[in-house]
């Protein structure tokens, strides 16, 4: 119970999402989708819808993702999945048509679409 009331107290606090324009960063990231297909042939994406994120990785027939409520800063991305309570936070940098999102130890360079 406390994580979940934790977690809506800091959306309510926080929740600034793709829609303010505080940030180029934050700009650059929102106003586009970004994509990548692997030597593997798996294809990531990750997408934006107003206050909402959705990163979603499809691989040998099998679709994997991770997308709810997002807050973003300069460097941070953070996707919220109240209804299993759990959310997910990467590290971003932007570079022209190119964006580094990092989890854990991992990073991908996906490309912006146009």
């Amino acid at each position: 119970m406390k994580k979940i009331l934790f977690i809506i107290l800091f959306c309510a606090i926080f929740l600034c999402g793709c829609t303010q324009s505080t940030s180029g960063s934050v700009d650059e990231l929102c106003n586009y989708s970004w994509s990548k297909t692997l030597d593997g042939g798996a294809e990531v994406r990750l997408s934006f819808d107003g206050d909402s994120a959705a990163l979603t990785v499809d691989s040998a027939g099998e679709r994997i993702e991770i997308s709810g409520k997002c807050v973003i800063d300069d460097s941070n991305i953070v996707i919220f999945i109240p209804s299993l309570s759990l959310n997910y936070g990467f590290e971003y940098l932007p570079k022209g048509d190119q964006l580094d999102l990092t989890y854990g130890d991992g990073t991908i360079t996906l490309e912006k679409e146009k």
